[in-house]
């Protein structure tokens, strides 16, 4: 391409033979055409980047970058960030994929944000860069569940326009499902490659992260964005993966999964030391909430234990009740109540 493309989208691969044929077709026949894709190779043992390189061969916006090793999803997306040319940046996991209006429909928000007709631009990225910088940082949008399922509730969308202090406040402190993933959001490429500079710092390019990941990163860019705006659409289709590490429950699985939250909760605890995210003074409150929520699902990952706990020596609980109760006293979620009442009712026959 002579000019940069408008989007970006980056997708950290490893191990999705059986679906990143998908995820590429929903980037590749987006009904808006000025964007690239960037697959980040996380070095898999399947075909997932063979299957990629064809799609290269037939598509000069597809492009390869190749990680020296495995480092996980969150170094793999700060990977991405680097070598992306878009104005903007957006991420899908490879076992996702997008409406195929995602593209068309945030670029026009952003036109509209800018009173810019996007009908009349011949040049996307030149009408656009302009006035660029007083593009919103982020554009946030829907996400839905396939296949539809009554254990997962779609994270809330956030539409209103929104300006510092406010977005980390939005998303993080007044949430009692906050939605703090990374994906189902639209990224100014300054904005984020502000952020990854910042994260890179401090963490280095090769953190080892795959659980929680996503709040971390999501911590960050809130804090240090200067506005947002959002749309209804649920555009980010998040697909069920039997072989996915968040679905599993044995004990080694559920063992990793919380070390991973643990070292998610340690660096946002240590994120009063970096002063570009401590100067958003909803900070604190944001940082407590998180973490009391990130405690409650450690508690949770253990409901699914096959031994007993007694209850001062005279009431018996089972592991799942257990759980559930001691998750409730760090973050009051609804969900949770929905997980005992159905346990109770089906005489612990039903677990979500």
């Amino acid at each position: 391409m002579d000019t940069a493309p408008f989007i970006s989208i980056i997708i950290p691969v490893y191990n999705v033979e059986d679906y990143i044929a998908r995820c590429l077709d929903s980037c590749v026949h987006q009904t808006f055409g000025d964007i690239e894709v960037i697959v980040v190779d996380d070095c898999g043992s399947d075909h997932s980047i063979n299957i990629t390189r064809e799609y290269a061969i037939h598509d000069s916006r597809i492009h390869i970058v190749h990680n020296p090793h495995n480092l996980g999803t969150f170094a793999a997306r700060l990977a991405g960030i680097k070598y992306a040319n878009g104005m903007y940046m957006m991420f899908v996991d490879a076992d996702d994929y997008l409406a195929l209006n995602t593209c068309e429909k945030l670029y026009i928000k952003i036109c509209d944000e800018m009173s810019i007709d996007p009908a009349s631009c011949k040049d996307v990225s030149q009408s656009i860069d302009a006035s660029l910088e007083n593009a919103p940082d982020i554009v946030f949008f829907g996400m839905r569940f396939e296949p539809k399922t009554y254990k997962r509730v779609s994270p809330p969308i956030i539409a209103k326009r929104m300006c510092d202090n406010e977005i980390l406040c939005e998303v993080f402190a007044h949430r009692a499902t906050p939605p703090w993933h990374v994906c189902a959001k639209l990224y100014k490429a300054s904005h984020i490659k502000r952020v990854r500079e910042v994260i890179v710092a401090r963490m280095g390019e090769d953190s080892h992260l795959t659980m929680a990941e996503d709040v971390l990163k999501s911590f960050y860019l809130c804090a240090m964005a200067k506005s947002s705006v959002g749309i209804v659409d649920k555009l980010y289709v998040y697909c069920e993966s039997r072989a996915s590490i968040t679905r599993q429950i044995d004990a080694n699985t559920r063992d990793k999964k919380i070390m991973d939250i643990q070292k998610v909760m340690s660096e946002i605890q240590e994120l009063e030391n970096v002063p570009e995210v401590t100067i958003n003074t909803c900070f604190r409150q944001a940082q407590i909430n998180t973490l009391n929520i990130l405690q409650s699902v450690i508690e949770l990952e253990h409901r699914y234990d096959t031994y007993d706990f007694r209850d001062r020596g005279i009431k018996r609980l089972s592991p799942y009740l257990y759980a559930c109760i001691r998750s409730l006293r760090f973050h009051r979620k609804w969900q949770t109540y929905i997980r005992i009442l159905v346990y109770l009712m089906t005489f612990g026959k039903v677990k979500i």
